[in-house]
């Protein structure tokens, strides 16, 4: 063979090669993208992350949502009772 047939054919391998890596890539990101128990993992990991840093940095927060969480279910309980003894 001669040297620009060779250099063709390497760069040929090469040309072959790379897009061989790109597919890899794209298929790599389309199964992560697809991988909904992996996603639904990491965001439940990234809020409690967040909210722990919210606890640290603001407790006071935690706080008056826990008190709004506790003020809504005794609405709601108020509510069923009420609506219970009506009938």
């Amino acid at each position: 063979m001669t040297d620009d047939k060779e250099r063709q054919l390497s760069e040929i391998r090469s040309d072959i090669e790379a897009t061989r890596q790109r597919l890899a890539e794209t298929l790599d990101a389309i199964e992560d993208r697809l991988d909904v128990p992996k996603r639904v993992r990491e965001a439940v990991r990234d809020a409690i992350e967040r909210l722990d840093a919210i606890r640290q940095d603001h407790p006071e927060y935690v706080y008056a949502a826990i008190a709004s969480a506790l003020g809504l279910v005794a609405g709601v309980t108020a509510l069923i009772v009420r609506s219970a003894a009506r009938r």
